[in-house]
């Protein structure tokens, strides 16, 4: 397939160096990384074919660095602005614009919307890395929580905002919904529990 366009030989570039960054930012989508080579693949084919110049490849390469470095050394949005202006500069001067000039309209708004979509993403993902790790279940040892399902020794009790299997720790207790119950222990899934002491259900 040939591709004459060098507009869109450029956009079909950044586009797949977009789609395979937000893989390497966030892992695990696969669908923005086969999208992305899918694109890169046809973008690579229409520069080579309509010939690139250095300076536009040479833009092109430091947009990629400065990305990478915005991700490395945490300085998200500066760096990533001028990698940005990079893009832009390089669909500019990608190819010879005497003979095959890109719209630079287009190749801005394109460019400046994937590179501010990349920095989004860039923020995010930091943002989701930096968050305190969340806790298991072991750590809800020791919280408070009511019986929904009655305890007849197993049913279910809501704790810490969540719905739980439970078991009294008495095999030969019964708990009716609405109690109160402390969780003693964790086992697997299900929650070990015994009755809320007397003395703080009276102070209620």
């Amino acid at each position: 397939m040939e591709i004459s366009d060098p507009t869109l030989a450029y956009l079909l570039v950044i586009l797949g160096l977009t789609g395979i960054g937000i893989e390497a930012v966030t892992p695990g989508g696969f669908i923005p990384a086969i999208l992305g080579i899918i694109s890169l693949v046809f973008g690579v084919i229409g520069v080579v074919d309509i010939g690139p110049t250095a300076i536009g490849l040479g833009l092109l390469l430091l947009a990629i660095a400065l990305f990478i470095s915005a991700v490395a050394f945490h300085a998200y949005r500066p760096l990533s602005i001028a990698g940005v202006v990079s893009l832009v500069a390089s669909g500019i001067w990608m190819f010879d614009r005497d003979t095959d000039p890109t719209s630079i309209i287009a190749v801005t708004i394109g460019s400046v919307a994937l590179g501010l979509f990349m920095l989004f993403v860039i923020e995010r993902a930091s943002e989701t890395r930096a968050a305190p790790v969340r806790y298991g279940p072991e750590d809800l040892v020791g919280m408070e929580g009511d019986i929904r399902v009655p305890l007849r020794p197993d049913g279910q009790v809501f704790v810490d905002g969540a719905l739980w299997q439970a078991r009294l720790a008495d095999p030969d207790a019964r708990l009716g919904i609405g109690e109160k119950v402390t969780v003693t222990e964790v086992s697997g899934l299900t929650l070990v529990v015994a009755p809320w002491p007397q003395t703080n259900q009276g102070e209620k």
